[in-house]
């Protein structure tokens, strides 16, 4: 019978650890810096991020695929290998370095000139867990009139 007991406690607290929500990353823009500017090869500079952990339990980021529009047009893509664990309810920033290619600076150029400073952020996080990679998909949407820099060299 104690051993009955003891199995039906060891049952319902270990029930109760996945009755716990797991709750979604997110990533912010930090800041999108550009370090050259070139009608010919399009634009090169670096973009920093914050990866957010709202869980308990600290995650390790492997990868993390991302795609940034401004004003709609596709500006910039790009895949950073990351290799550090996000604390629980932590922030990690995780710099990428990124290239616009000159048809899509163009595009954006002409976007960014008549104003427009809002961007959409979707992005592809890839942890390792016990059970093998998690994939988890963010979309964020901002203003880059925070976050712009224009480095000249």
């Amino acid at each position: 019978m104690t051993r009955m007991l003891a199995l039906a406690a060891l049952a319902v607290t270990g029930c109760s650890l996945f009755t716990h929500t797991v709750e979604r990353p997110t990533v912010d823009v930090r800041n999108v810096a550009l370090s050259s500017v070139s009608l010919m090869a399009g634009a090169e500079g670096t973009v920093r991020l914050d990866v957010q952990n709202p869980n308990p339990v600290g995650v390790p980021l492997r990868s993390i695929d991302w795609q940034i529009s401004v004003a709609g047009a596709p500006a910039v893509r790009g895949h950073v290998d990351v290799s550090q664990t996000i604390p629980a309810r932590g922030v990690a920033p995780v710099t990428a370095s990124l290239q616009i290619g000159a048809s899509d600076a163009v595009e954006v150029a002409r976007h960014m000139a008549g104003g427009a400073r809002e961007y959409a952020l979707d992005a592809r996080l890839t942890f390792s867990t016990a059970v093998g990679p998690l994939e988890v998909d963010v979309h964020k949407d901002g203003d880059l009139a925070d976050g712009l820099a224009m480095i000249r060299r």
